[in-house]
């Protein structure tokens, strides 16, 4: 039907996954804002066997008879994704919130669902702003101006 090469091309699709992706690295790696509390200066404290033998604590236990191991490792990021990622979160200042301010509200409620595997349908509910419907259609407005405006600019992908 179409013979043009649209694998250079900006779509709402694209523009979705890699905020998702955005916003959870940000909320993962980043960690959170606001001031820093006592504990975050002192390194987490494990105590070792020795210390368990010490103090007269006996063995360590789990309640499940299984064997500790160490939690999987974060996925590392190259400076490049991490500069993308960071560009990626000014996205919906930069292009939907001037022609779309409402459109970029519902993305941004929506994201946040999304990141934190909250129920976006019931957000909206609760907010009563509007139906689940016309959510949908401002998070898709704002997700095709995103597209537009980074198409427009020449963003590579």
């Amino acid at each position: 039907m179409h013979d043009q090469d649209l694998s250079d091309v900006w779509t709402p699709k694209l523009v979705r996954e890699r905020l998702i992706a955005a916003v959870r690295w940000a909320r993962y790696h980043a960690g959170p804002t606001g001031p820093a509390q006592v504990r975050a200066l002192y390194p987490t404290y494990v105590p070792s066997l020795d210390d368990f033998a010490e103090e007269g604590w006996g063995f360590r236990e789990n309640a499940d008879d299984s064997e500790l191991e160490p939690p999987p490792p974060r996925k590392r990021y190259k400076p490049k994704e991490v500069s993308a990622m960071i560009a990626a979160l000014y996205w919906p200042g930069k292009y939907a919130v001037p022609g779309h301010p409402t459109s970029a509200r519902i993305l941004n409620l929506w994201l946040r669902c999304k990141v934190h595997k909250l129920n976006f349908d019931k957000a909206i509910e609760r907010k009563g702003e509007m139906s689940r419907a016309s959510a949908y259609r401002f998070r898709d407005r704002a997700l095709t101006a995103i597209a537009t405006g980074l198409h427009r600019d020449g963003v590579p992908l």
